[in-house]
Parts: structure tokens; sequence; C-alpha cells
């Protein structure tokens, strides 16, 4: 576990789970999910000027289409520990793969007030313009949002604040894959300061049937 200590201002703790935003080349012609939270954070510009206190946690080192059931149930047990701990909000950086499906269990599970911020990237580290750093920076600037509080679980991507249960993925290779197409965003990200523009109805809750961790199954 990594801090970025800044006194007197907004906690975040980010959750590292692997996929093309920590992907680096494996030396046979490929990319693996190798980089540590901490080695993301530190590719981020600007994160001193934002005076976010930002935990990591390397919680997985997977593809996105590897992570399972049981991996959102752990994480959803370890954010309501940060949350406990004294964490404003918290970011997953994950796979795009799976982003949309695992934001959305986290929005069916996670009952907290902190705003939980899931975001990830469309090029790895190792090609021009990569995207990670700059969706990692606009999502830690929303979990560190008051506006951000009872949202529940969000994607931010492109500078864009999409609720969970409406973000589709829609694009293999495009930056602004990330869409909500039938709503549109619930705000954007503009030069360093979120701006939310609606805010969704709550959901409850699901916690019918007993999965692993006491969590609902889906």
């Amino acid at each position: 576990m990594t801090s970025i200590p800044s006194a007197d201002a907004p906690q975040v703790t980010v959750f590292s789970l692997g996929g093309t935003i920590a992907m680096i080349d494996d030396g046979r012609g490929g990319v693996v999910p190798a980089l540590s939270g901490a080695a993301l954070l530190a590719a981020v510009p600007g994160l001193a000027a934002t005076g976010i206190t930002v935990t990591v946690e390397d919680f997985r080192r997977l593809p996105g289409a590897s992570l399972t059931f049981e991996d959102v149930y752990e994480l959803v047990e370890a954010i309501g520990k940060a949350v406990a701990a004294g964490a404003h909000g918290v970011v997953v950086t994950q796979g795009t793969d799976t982003i949309e499906e695992t934001a959305y269990l986290i929005d069916l599970l996670w009952d907290g007030h902190a705003p939980v911020v899931v975001t990830g990237a469309m090029r790895n580290p190792t090609l021009a313009g990569a995207d990670g750093p700059a969706n990692l920076l606009a999502a830690l600037l929303v979990a560190a949002s008051p506006q951000a509080a009872g949202m529940g679980c969000l994607v931010v991507f492109n500078d864009e604040i999409h609720a969970a249960r409406h973000v589709r993925k829609t694009h293999t290779t495009s930056t602004a894959t990330f869409v909500s197409p039938n709503t549109g965003p619930l705000g954007h990200v503009v030069e360093g300061v979120p701006r939310l523009l609606t805010r969704p109805t709550p959901n409850p809750p699901s916690r019918t049937a007993s999965g692993p961790g006491g969590h609902a199954s889906p």
C-alpha cells in the first residue's frame, strides 16, 4: 500500500485490478498487466496540484475478461473497509472489456455514500497517446468531489461521467468508447473540475440472494 500525502485533503483509495491501463511489454511481442497502482499514479500529470490524498491497493493484476464474480464481491468488501478507514471516495482501475459489468455489479452491491468510480484505458502505456493517465486523473477528481457522493458507482472515461446502470462499451479501439445511449452522460470533467448535469435515482442495494461474502448473486 502506498500513499501520496497531502494535509487537509480529500482522501481517495485506488484499487488497481490490472487491464490495459496497467499493461507493459512482455518481451515477446505482447503486453501483460504488470504495472502497480503506484506506477499508474506516478504517470498522472498534475496529481499533486489537485490536493487529493491518494492511497493505493494492488488488488488484482488481471486482464478485464479474467475477473470473476468472486473478485468483485471481495472488491466491494475492500471498498467498504477503505471507506470505514476514512476514504471519501474510491477509484477502481481495470480492463475495459468488463468495465460495464463490474460497475453494474458494484452499483447493485454498494450501499455506501462515498462514490465508487471505475476507469481504465483503451491505449496501453506503451502506445502513443495513452489515455490511462488522463482517465485516472479525471476519476480521482470525481471520486474526491462532494457532488458525486450518494451516486453509487460511476464510470469516468474520456472526461465523461456515466452512471453504471446506463454505460456501454461501443467500440473496440476508440478512446470515446464508453457512452450512455439512452440517457447521455451525467456530466463532464472540464479543466479539472467535475460538472454534473443530473443525478440518477439511487438503486437500493441488492441483497435478495446471498453470494460469496454475504453479497447478492447476480
